[in-house]
């Protein structure tokens, strides 16, 4: 409780300061003792305040902040960040994400695959009343920021449940399992046609027959007798019988 003394018609009476009303009656008092401009006067109200009001106000802060500063020096520096905790420590946030309709599957599927999941370190927080250190736990990829997906753990059990890491799950190649599968052409079928060889081995052998056959041809008449010709023509079945039935018609 603070007394502002003043040296008005009030005389030395002292002003107890416990409601809004008081104290602006006391900051009127007090300025009707030393009448000066406005802006004077704020300076001097302000120096009173950082004289008396600022230290109280300083040494309070620093006094619950001292926790929080020692979480941030613990992760800090290059690599600090990422730490490994067990399955079970993880998977309580991992089902409260699912409800939530966040898919970790590829998350799951990569930390199942060395036995421990890795998370990265956010900040110092309060969740429920305790003292916490907030991690994000990034299912869509350790590049990306997941600053609204967080998993608490206790100051006072990260000794017993954190384990740093020695690179980033990018540099450790954690992930690789998740990492989508390249384009590949896909090569055309090609249909089997069945073949009778069999068959095609019969004409084959056919043809070969005929083109190896002697073809053997009687000597031509060397005589312009039209009947030798006519014997000729007929002994070598290039006769047409027909045309002959024509040629004989006209000759009647």
């Amino acid at each position: 409780m603070t007394n502002i003394q003043t040296n008005n018609n009030i005389g030395s009476e002292e002003i107890t300061v416990n409601t809004t009303d008081n104290l602006i009656a006391a900051l009127v008092s007090h300025f009707q003792d030393n009448p000066q401009g406005f802006t004077g006067y704020r300076k001097e109200v302000e120096a009173l305040l950082k004289e008396n009001i600022k230290p109280l106000t300083a040494h309070s802060g620093k006094t619950g902040d001292d926790w929080r500063s020692e979480i941030k020096a613990r992760f800090s520096g290059k690599g600090a960040k990422w730490v490994f905790v067990s399955l079970g420590n993880i998977e309580e946030t991992l089902t409260s994400f699912e409800l939530q309709g966040i898919d970790c599957t590829s998350y799951r599927e990569n930390i199942n695959n060395i036995g421990k999941a890795w998370i990265r370190f956010s900040g110092p927080r309060v969740h429920d009343g305790v003292k916490c250190a907030a991690f994000e736990v990034r299912t869509g990829g350790s590049t990306k920021d997941h600053t609204k997906q967080l998993h608490m753990i206790h100051v006072d059990s990260l000794d017993n449940t954190v384990e740093a890491m020695e690179k980033t799950p990018k540099a450790l190649k954690l992930e690789e399992n998740s990492a989508p599968m390249p384009n590949t052409k896909v090569k055309p079928t090609v249909k089997e046609v069945e073949i009778d060889t069999q068959s095609i081995h019969s004409i084959a052998d056919e043809i070969n027959e005929e083109l190896e056959a002697e073809v053997v041809l009687n000597e031509a008449p060397q005589s312009d007798d039209p009947a030798e010709w006519e014997a000729f023509l007929a002994a070598e079945g290039l006769t047409d019988p027909e045309l002959e039935d024509l040629l004989n018609e006209d000759e009647f």
